[in-house]
């Protein structure tokens, strides 16, 4: 199992470094990389989404997806307390301690979860990581919104969150794609085409926008602080290993193991800016971010082995 992911995280890892030698020569700027972060899930995602949904219906294929959505929040919450409990354990005042919590569980699902998936499960397996990342980003608006404001001024209310769910590009493509599998309608070739082709830059942007990001941050400075080390300890290690324990009781084979393997991924790439919109310590997002992809190379292929 662990073959198929070292040989898309070289992929991947050779896309991040066109990334880092783009941003070296000042080709690819941080506002580019931002606006490249905004074609994504704007477009790329939301595409991709709708066009992993259209296929046959299946009862079982339906039950695990949601199975599989109602896992993703709930370990979503054990790991944002998780996270709490190790950062009041630490000290952290209370902005540094939201985006601890947050961020620990704010994983790179999109960007770095489908392409492994579609590596070890391929298509089938892809209907899960949809349910997990729409999952995922209902967390974002709701609990995860709520932790990046600690310490701010910046809280909003539950009509806000759900505003912001239901506006969402990923949540709205997610929401479609859903009813057309549940309904097998099966999209005009024209228009399906026009989302596959969006979707298929999906794995290249992303990565190319992830190594941008990395070229900008100061290695050594990062490198000094064990607080790194301990985000990316728990959010690589210990929270496949608590998902596995937990969700085994009432789940079984490839859901499992595509959740297992996705609450494994390290930051999200678009932790940095969604930190920035609620005040938090934007550097602090990108250094978390940076250090568990580094490590991430080494953790996910050992997730796929022993526990998946």
């Amino acid at each position: 199992m662990a073959i198929p992911v070292i040989y898309q995280l070289i992929t991947m890892v050779i896309l991040m470094i066109v990334g880092v030698i783009l941003h070296k020569k000042n080709i690819l700027s941080i506002a580019n990389a931002k606006g490249l972060s905004i074609v994504l899930t704007r477009v790329a995602v939301p595409c991709n989404m709708v066009v992993l949904l259209q296929r046959d219906y299946s009862p079982e294929i339906f039950r695990g997806f949601l199975v599989t959505c109602l896992a993703t929040y709930g370990m979503c919450c054990v790991g944002a307390l998780m996270f709490f409990i190790v950062g009041k354990f630490m000290k952290m005042k209370p902005a540094e301690l939201g985006l601890f919590s947050g961020g620990g569980v704010y994983s790179n699902v999109i960007f770095m979860g489908q392409p492994l998936i579609l590596a070890m499960y391929g298509a089938e397996g892809l209907i899960f990581c949809v349910a997990v990342m729409f999952t995922c980003n209902v967390f974002l608006f709701t609990v995860c919104s709520v932790l990046f404001a600690m310490g701010s001024d910046q809280k909003k209310n539950l009509k806000t969150m759900a505003k912001e769910i239901c506006t969402s590009l990923i949540c709205i493509s997610a929401v479609v794609g859903v009813f057309c599998f549940v309904n097998e309608i099966h999209l005009p070739q024209p228009v399906y085409d026009v989302m596959q082709y969006s979707a298929n830059t999906t794995v290249c942007l992303s990565m190319i926008y992830i190594g941008s990001l990395l070229a900008a941050a100061n290695v050594r400075e990062i490198f000094k602080d064990k607080v790194v080390y301990i985000f990316s300890f728990f959010t690589l290690i210990i929270m496949p290993i608590i998902t596995k324990a937990i969700c085994h009781t009432f789940m079984s084979g490839m859901a499992l193991s595509v959740l297992v393997v996705l609450m494994a991924t390290p930051a999200a790439a678009a932790l940095p800016s969604f930190a920035d919109q609620y005040g938090a310590d934007e550097k602090r997002a990108s250094q978390y971010t940076f250090v568990s992809t580094i490590f991430s190379v080494v953790t996910l292929p050992l997730v796929a082995q022993f526990l998946c």
